[in-house]
């Protein structure tokens, strides 16, 4: 009797993981055909090419959006079995996540920015010193001048 018992705790055990396999992918299904579903991957795209991640394998645009919504639906995972969330809390989850995604982009890009500027900026005083002005003659000019002129005489 109490082997039938560990049994039937197993077969419930069993029935019950079942059950949250099901949920899980009912709550993907409805992720993955919820209207702002194309958004959140593009947005999840975007985050990942300011990382630099999405550039590597720009040939390969539809793999990256194959493994973009693998990721996103395997962290997706709301605290509530997909039967309990309805369709409003859905969407609410679906517009925080499109913006949490926005705004992480936004964050990222920022340094590189300023970075960029900094390095737009050496760049140019380094191109200003490298130029011949009126009150410091270049050294180099002067000194090709001097060794052509011994040629000449």
């Amino acid at each position: 009797m109490e082997a039938n018992k560990n049994n039937n705790v197993g077969v419930n055990h069993h029935h019950h993981h079942k059950e949250e396999e099901d949920d899980d992918e009912l709550l993907k299904i409805r992720i993955s055909s919820h209207p702002l579903y194309e958004r959140l991957v593009e947005n999840h795209l975007n985050c990942l090419k300011v990382g630099g991640i999405g550039d590597r394998g720009r040939n390969n645009s539809k793999s990256n959006q194959r493994k973009a919504e693998h990721s996103i639906s395997t962290k997706i995972n709301p605290c509530c079995s997909s039967m309990q969330l309805n369709q409003s809390e859905l969407d609410l989850f679906m517009e925080g996540y499109c913006s949490a995604l926005s705004k992480l982009k936004e964050a990222m890009e920022e340094p590189q920015q300023q970075t960029i500027a900094f390095i737009n900026g050496m760049h140019s005083q380094l191109r200003d010193l490298a130029r011949p002005t009126h009150l410091s003659p270049d050294v180099f000019l002067q000194e090709t001048e001097r060794n052509n002129s011994k040629y000449v005489d």
